[in-house]
């Protein structure tokens, strides 16, 4: 999932797009588009929707206009690879990811890439590895067991395996990652609009508002 433009997007397994209104207090999804297949993780940023897909689907990450009429329709757009992306989230004109190998005795770590090619942007072509580079020199470890992230008023958020919520930010080596709830069931993270919500193992939608002040 991932919030654009006052809009709750969700992409579906049997690869369709869907959309929302945040701000409902009754959801009701509509099918705005196509998706790809195998989606491990999604995020938004500047007007633009972003997939991660799994190795199955060679580990591809995708992009696209967070549009939802007819007649802006948008495709999809091949932005490079993102090996092992579980949870995404944007901020100052870059992907951060929770990048987990699933290997054994392994935790998930954290990446970064630049949203939009700059001068001091390196675009590699080995096999396997071209558009815009992942790694950032990001030295922050993460809550044990991440499953999800997401943003929400310069917080971010973060969803583990033993249903534990926490908020950090990895952009800042000084602020560390705190536990402050549970997220029972909770496999799927979005923020926006002030918001944050969660999609669960039983296939609930949840939503929570944060406090804003510090």
């Amino acid at each position: 999932m991932a919030v654009a433009g006052g809009k709750l997007f969700a992409v579906t397994s049997d690869r369709k797009l869907l959309a929302c209104d945040s701000s409902a207090e009754k959801v009701e999804w509509q099918t705005v588009g196509d998706a790809p297949g195998g989606v491990v993780a999604m995020g938004a940023a500047e007007g633009k929707l972003y997939v991660s897909l799994n190795a199955r689907s060679a580990g591809r990450f995708l992009k696209r206009g967070a549009v939802t009429t007819e007649s802006n329709k948008a495709v999809w757009e091949d932005d490079g690879h993102a090996w092992c992306l579980v949870g995404m989230a944007a901020a100052s004109g870059k992907m951060y990811a929770v990048v987990d190998t699933k290997e054994l005795g392994s935790e998930p770590t954290i990446m970064s890439r630049e949203l939009v090619a700059s001068s001091s942007s390196v675009i590699s072509n080995a096999r396997g590895l071209d558009g815009l580079p992942w790694g950032g020199g990001i030295d922050r470890r993460l809550p044990v067991g991440a499953l999800a992230m997401s943003e929400v008023g310069g917080k971010f958020y973060i969803a583990t395996k033993e249903d534990a919520l926490f908020v950090g930010n990895p952009t800042n080596n000084d602020v560390p990652w705190k536990q402050i709830g549970d997220a029972a069931g909770v496999t799927i993270l979005a923020g926006g609009d002030g918001k944050l919500f969660a999609a669960t193992k039983s296939g609930k939608l949840l939503v929570w508002a944060p406090k804003t002040s510090k």
